[in-house]
């Protein structure tokens, strides 16, 4: 059994395709099949079903991919790590990232920083809903993330470091009947403003308000915090954002007005979210040091004065 007959399995189960497998390996298609039927040849059973139209795992194949992929994986490792015994740092580190980050928060910059010490890295950023990133985490798909913690615990053999609690506001149009302090049941019956369901700015916010006793209604669902304000600028309800970007919103020209609600636990923990074990790769641990060093430190706003 060949190392390159274990990539060529990978590559075809994760194509569906002989050809574009052979394209991503850079080898001829024949030359593929070929270490494939030895594979399969060696192991004594059958990898894909072949059609003219279509190939997919056998069984056997779905059994045998993920052994297949640990190998692949533990290969890579061995290399990267040699590589950092030598001071060369090398590979990917996949790291999710809120779509509501704190303005604390510039990813630019911690990027460049890290590319200007390991510039051979390269780092590839996801965004998603927290629940989905999580799950990414668990599975180690991401290396870590960074987001709004759930109100829910985090699944077993994952860790979040805070970085940061900000407080939760409203944001409403500047001409709305509502102003200044309200209270949860003043919120009754109004329309809101937020991300779908999965997220964790979503979910804290509706467990704040299940736990008062008021059920919110959403109207509007999107997954980006700029059609958040816009909507709320216009008077298509209230949204309900963290402090320090509902007050940026408010120094712009379609001035919306933030609303203090005054008599629910409405925060949020920005964290950075990892197995238990830590980051498994030379560069996603390098990765994961900077930016628990670079980060904000675990801090609670002050409200407005």
């Amino acid at each position: 059994m060949e190392l390159r007959q274990l990539r060529y399995f990978r590559a075809i189960a994760r194509t569906g395709s002989f050809s574009a497998a052979a394209a991503g390996e850079f080898v001829v298609q024949s030359a593929l099949s070929q270490q494939i039927r030895k594979l399969e040849d060696e192991l004594g059973v059958k990898l894909f079903e072949r059609t003219t139209r279509s190939v997919r795992l056998t069984r056997e194949g779905t059994q045998l991919l993920p052994l297949a992929e640990r190998v692949l994986g533990d290969v890579d490792l061995l290399g990267a790590e040699a590589d950092a015994l030598r001071g060369v740092l090398r590979g990917n580190v996949a790291v999710g990232m809120m779509e509501c980050p704190p303005l604390t928060l510039d990813m630019a910059m911690l990027l460049r920083d890290f590319h200007t010490r390991h510039s051979g890295v390269e780092v590839a950023l996801r965004s998603g809903g927290s629940d989905r990133m999580v799950e990414e985490v668990r599975s180690a798909e991401l290396d870590m993330a960074i987001l709004g913690l759930p109100p829910k615990p985090l699944p077993p053999k994952l860790r979040a470091r805070p970085l940061l609690v900000e407080d939760l506001v409203g944001l409403v149009h500047e001409g709305h009947a509502l102003s200044g302090r309200v209270s949860v049941a003043d919120l009754t019956g109004e329309r809101f403003i937020d991300f779908p369901p999965g997220y964790g700015l979503r979910e804290q916010v509706d467990h704040c308000f299940a736990s008062t006793g008021v059920t919110r209604r959403v109207v509007f669902e999107v997954v980006r915090v700029e059609e958040m304000i816009k909507f709320a600028a216009l008077g298509l309800g209230i949204a309900v954002l963290p402090r320090s970007i509902a007050r940026a919103a408010t120094r712009r020209s379609a001035k919306p007005r933030v609303l203090e609600i005054t008599d629910a636990d409405l925060h949020r923990t920005v964290a950075l979210v990892h197995r238990q074990d830590g980051p498994q790769s030379p560069a996603a641990r390098a990765f994961f040091d900077l930016a628990a060093g670079l980060l904000p430190a675990p801090a609670t706003t002050e409200p407005d004065s």
